[in-house]
């Protein structure tokens, strides 16, 4: 089969999107397909071109320029990129992307495109209006936008009476992450629920059953007697800064502990830092923005407790890593992650999301080691239940479904 995958970034940019097209066209090509994945040219979204981001949002003056090929073979993949020229919010206009999908789409038998509220979407329903091509969608991100203020909420909901409904219902396939994202595709966007599919999320399950020694790392910051750890991006609706909050309160109970915070900038970082120096927390508060895989594996290799105090997550990947790592999660039950966890099983959930009560939850699993060498047990038993290959074996059979091959 020839699988054509679009997205606005994949290897070797980080994140969630990014690995799970980048996994799962891997795999793709090693069960015996051929994949080409055409993505935007650049590592983050303020390299995309010049515009109004949508972090903040802010004027990009002068864009970044990555020290990207223009065409790459990894793994077997072929991957194409596209410079963009101009960026509006998550709107990345780029003529070259759209011309090259207007005049190859009819080549492939099936084209699956990649998160909501991107033009990698639009350009890929006007390839399959011109090719017949059918293609499949799967949004990735929050269905409604009501963490970023009153401006985007309503920008949101002109879209997902427009361009987001008109998207969605052109599609063959509609992929959700769990029941609550089927709901909201159908509640939300009309899409009638013949035609979603439920497909979670995927990890490497293997590749963390091997973690590196970090006796170096707990050396680095300052030999902690606990590591609690926050992965993931410095970005409002994630929240590190409630956490950093609710570590003045752990640090009474155990203060020979320490937090470390490993992720990429999106705007929040000088926040954080500034949180946790009013706090007198400079010691105990260790960021380490774009940190290499290498360190990331070492965290988890030492981490006691991985917390994820988000607003909401789709199907966040940190928490399937942090357990088949034997890590214990407490993550807010909110999105995908009600799906990613069991509750004193293998970790806490958190429902007020105050300081006060992830402070509560953190230094309840310090303080009871057995029960959370249990959880470590019961968190690897249950990430096994993950893994990529099992992904690709489903959206296989939603691509022959919806090619009709």
């Amino acid at each position: 089969m020839k699988i054509l995958q679009v997205a606005e970034r994949t290897y070797p940019a980080r994140g969630g999107v990014e690995l799970h097209t980048a996994k799962i066209s891997e795999l793709l090509v090693r069960k015996g397909h051929h994949v080409t994945l055409v993505v935007f040219n650049s590592l983050d979204p303020q390299d995309c071109g010049y515009g109004i981001t949508y972090q903040k949002p802010y004027l990009v003056t002068r864009p970044k320029k990555p020290v990207l090929p223009r065409e790459e073979y990894w793994n077997r993949v072929r991957i194409l990129r596209f410079e963009s020229k101009i960026q509006l919010f998550s709107y990345y206009w780029s003529p070259a992307m759209l011309a090259w999908l207007l005049e190859n789409a009819e080549e492939f038998d099936i084209m699956h495109t990649h998160t909501l509220r991107f033009s990698n979407n639009e350009f890929t329903a006007l390839a399959h209006l011109k090719s017949k091509t059918p293609f499949i969608l799967t949004g990735h991100d929050k269905l409604k936008l009501d963490y970023m203020g009153p401006l985007a909420l309503t920008l949101d909901k002109v879209y997902r009476a427009t361009i987001g409904r008109l998207l969605l219902n052109r599609a063959e396939r509609v992929i959700a992450f769990d029941e609550d994202y089927a709901k909201g595709y159908h509640r939300l966007y009309g899409v009638p629920y013949e035609k979603i599919r439920i497909i979670s999320n995927g990890i490497d399950y293997a590749y963390y059953n091997h973690l590196p020694n970090g006796d170096e790392l707990r050396e680095t910051l300052g030999n902690p007697e606990n590591v609690i750890l926050y992965i993931g991006r410095f970005i409002d609706y994630k929240k590190p800064d409630l956490l950093i909050s609710s570590f003045r309160l752990v640090l009474e109970r155990f203060p020979k502990s320490c937090l470390l915070m490993i992720g990429k900038d999106y705007g929040l970082l000088p926040y954080c830092k500034k949180l946790a120096i009013d706090f007198g927390l400079k010691e105990k508060v260790i960021f380490m923005e774009d940190a290499h895989e290498e360190t990331k594996l070492q965290a988890l290799s030492i981490a006691d407790v991985c917390v994820i105090p988000s607003d909401y997550e789709a199907c966040p990947l940190v928490s399937l890593e942090a357990q088949a790592s034997g890590v214990p999660v407490i993550a807010s039950e909110c999105g995908g992650l009600k799906y990613l966890l069991e509750e004193r099983k293998t970790g806490l959930f958190l429902r007020a999301r105050t300081p006060n009560e992830i402070a509560q939850k953190i230094i309840f699993l310090l303080y009871d080691n057995q029960l959370r060498h249990r959880m470590s047990v019961n968190a690897k038993s249950f990430a096994k239940n993950f893994s990529w290959d099992v992904v690709t074996d489903k959206l296989l059979q939603v691509y022959k479904e919806a090619g009709k091959l």
